[in-house]
């Protein structure tokens, strides 16, 4: 299973590979789902509050990306941002 860094950085995968953003996890993979929320970085936010299992986080993250925007519901928030829960199939990662 992927490390939570590479999991909320991952840009794409690659049969059971992760492609991971190197520089976003560098400088950002540190923060917890509330502190990138509060960046701007919605995606990583959210898929941070996912990894850590945390729906109080997941929410607040709803809520700050509805102060910019309109998305009521969790699952229509998925399914815009293309977000899965983490996979054991993901095996290994390429940051690029």
């Amino acid at each position: 299973m992927l490390k939570r860094r590479d999991y909320i950085f991952a840009i794409g995968y690659d049969g059971s590979r992760a492609i991971v953003d190197r520089r976003s996890k560098s400088n950002f993979g540190k923060l917890s789902a509330r502190k990138l929320a509060d960046k701007g970085l919605f995606r990583a936010a959210y898929l941070a509050a996912i990894y850590d299992a945390d729906t109080v986080a997941a929410e607040y993250v709803l809520e700050k990306f509805n102060s910019v925007s309109l998305h009521k519901s969790r699952a229509g928030f998925d399914k815009m941002l293309g977000i899965h829960p983490p996979s054991e199939d993901i095996t290994s990662t390429r940051a690029v």
